[in-house]
């Protein structure tokens, strides 16, 4: 596992959106050097060797998944491996609130390969597909397809829909990075055209999640965790008949003055979810949230401290 690192940067509006998609999300010298490192392990065919050539697993399972996976570190070297986990990490807690990666596979899709519709409600809070695919390849597919939220029966009763009206499909480009929402029904385009590897699809892939509260600045953990706890702790006893509804993961990027107030208290991530989509009383139940945390005192320090403070509502994951 990996955890982020800082937690720098001034908060905007909350996330809610179900698909995040970075572009360009590495510095290019590096995503060139993966690339790189790729195409290497495909050179010169006739001298490829067993001991590191048989490295890859072809993971068929009947009527959902059908590619090649490896660890990544078997193909791209390793300093450019961490290099990507420490860029995530950052990204992943800066923008998701989320502290936890998971190590990736590095998968390979040639023509014929895909992935069926499923979730993954149990592996994290968010799955991350990242590219190295080539922009320019002699195969087609292998867009990452997401159901579009809501109801896609009763949202279209009255008119046709079909393909992209009920899903997103998101390109394979080079040095992209998509996240979304582990509970949304996700696939995998089917990948056609000629069989030479190094045209096929090629992501790095994983799950994203919540960990400890991070602290940067100059009140030290400890002083700020127990009385956060003892915040979120008040707040869940005394709604915890409306807070047993709600399923998901949010975030708060807190701010502490030099005094020990609260200075600023913003929504970062907001991917809390009921089951009934006319449900109506989530925001002003989250208003109550970031009062409740605003009111925290800390001990004075002699600068102010940044806080994010994952919260996570329907219990922990139950990973498979």
């Amino acid at each position: 596992m990996s955890r982020g690192g800082s937690v720098s940067g001034a908060a905007s509006a909350p996330l809610r959106a179900p698909i995040v998609v970075a572009d360009d999300f590495l510095p290019t010298e590096l995503a060139q050097a993966m690339r790189r490192d790729i195409d290497a392990h495909f050179a010169n065919p006739h001298a490829h060797r067993e001991d590191i050539h048989q490295v890859w697993n072809y993971w068929f399972v009947p009527e959902l998944y059908t590619y090649l996976r490896t660890r990544p570190e078997k193909i791209i070297g390793g300093e450019h491996v961490e290099a990507f986990m420490q860029n995530l990490g950052r990204w992943s807690l800066t923008a998701l609130g989320m502290g936890t990666v998971t190590r990736p596979y590095l998968s390979l899709y040639v023509s014929g390969c895909r992935q069926g519709w499923h979730n993954d409600s149990a592996n994290g809070r968010f799955g991350f597909v990242y590219s190295l695919t080539k922009n320019e390849r002699r195969t087609s597919g292998g867009e990452t397809l997401i159901l579009r939220e809501g109801d896609p029966f009763r949202a279209n009763l009255s008119r046709p829909m079909a393909g992209q009206g009920l899903h997103e499909a998101v390109e394979p480009r080079f040095n992209r990075l998509v996240v979304f929402d582990d509970r949304m029904p996700h696939a995998v385009e089917r990948v056609d055209g000629g069989m030479d590897p190094v045209e096929g699809r090629f992501v790095l892939h994983g799950h994203l999640s919540e960990a400890n509260i991070a602290v940067a600045g100059r009140l030290p953990p400890e002083k700020v965790g127990e009385p956060l706890a003892a915040a979120l702790r008040a707040f869940v006893s005394e709604a915890s008949s409306q807070v047993a509804l709600y399923h998901g993961p949010a975030a708060l990027r807190v701010t502490i003055a030099e005094t020990g107030a609260v200075q600023a208290c913003a929504v970062l991530l907001d991917r809390v979810i009921h089951p009934d989509p006319g449900h109506v009383d989530w925001e002003p139940l989250l208003g109550r949230l970031v009062d409740r945390v605003s009111g925290v005192k800390f001990p004075p320090a002699e600068g102010e401290t940044t806080v994010i403070q994952p919260i996570v509502f329907g219990g922990p994951l139950r990973r498979s």
